[in-house]
């Protein structure tokens, strides 16, 4: 059985690469890298859960949430989550072998906002809304950056003193925006959610951030996945977490809540489109 965790983790994960598919535009800048964080976006469809809010789910046998089997409440959870228009993940994941933490909101318009970290390569705050994409690199960040690209000393000490910690934007009408669109889309996200797995098992009751939760294990190819259904309000998955080689966790909340998409409150915003002839060239 595949992780869901991690799964999730791989979809999000490539929106903490974008940057090393956007810098044509600065000393160093090359081409490709674009490319092959969309295919990784598209072929990283995954699910993710999330948390309760609502009016009480109807039990299809009739009877509470936990009388039922691990099966039907994992293929109730995933339903109800899949039905969800938004929601708010906060991750703490192995990606390609480095520890990654994903703190995001996002609909299934293709809206979000949020950050990244992923080790080695610093932070990245991303604003997308149906017209523009804003996104701000640390230092740490765009020098990560660099290094995947191979680029000079000169050209990256030049391409971090005019992007880290600034807000650039592109049209996600761009080419060179394709990398994110795919990672912000609560749909391909949870698309591939279908029925709890014939092995699942009931476990305690919990809280999870406050919440009552019942636990739920079921085999997965990295060990074990445990997912924490929402007992009061609809049937949620509040947590989801990964134990064996490659442990991680991710936490689901805020479901149905708009996503914020205002533009960044900032006169310096760096205008991509307008940087390095027509939007587009040269990624």
């Amino acid at each position: 059985m595949r992780s869901r965790t991690k799964t999730s983790a791989a979809a999000l994960a490539a929106t903490a690469l974008i940057g090393a598919g956007l810098t044509a535009c600065v000393p160093g800048g090359g081409a490709g890298r674009a490319a092959s964080v969309g295919r990784e976006a598209r072929a990283a469809q995954a699910p993710s859960p999330s948390a309760p809010d609502g009016a009480p789910a109807p039990a299809r046998s009739g009877g509470p949430l936990t009388e039922r089997s691990g099966q039907e409440i994992l293929t109730e959870a995933y339903e109800t989550t899949r039905k969800a228009e938004s929601a708010h993940v906060t991750a703490k994941v192995d990606y390609q072998g480095k520890p990654m933490q994903i703190d995001l909101s996002l609909d299934k318009k293709g809206n979000c906002n949020g950050a990244v970290r992923l080790d080695g390569m610093g932070r990245l705050d991303i604003i997308k809304s149906s017209e523009l994409v804003h996104f701000r690199g640390d230092a740490a960040y765009w020098r990560g950056a660099a290094r995947q690209r191979n680029t000079p000393q000169k050209q990256t000490d030049q391409m971090v003193a005019a992007l880290a910690d600034r807000w650039v934007k592109v049209p996600v009408s761009d080419p060179r925006a394709a990398s994110i669109t795919g990672s912000c889309d609560l749909d391909k996200l949870t698309g591939d959610f279908g029925k709890g797995s014939p092995l699942a098992r009931k476990g305690q009751t919990t809280t999870v951030d406050g919440k009552p939760a019942l636990a739920v294990t079921s085999p997965s190819r990295q060990g074990t996945q445990t997912d924490y259904v929402a007992t009061e309000g609809k049937p949620y998955v509040l947590k989801s977490a990964v134990s064996g080689d490659t442990p991680g966790e991710a936490l689901f909340s805020a479901f149905d809540v708009p996503v914020d998409t205002a533009s960044p409150q900032d006169s310096d915003v760096l205008d991509l489109s307008k940087i390095g002839g027509p939007a587009g060239e040269a990624v």
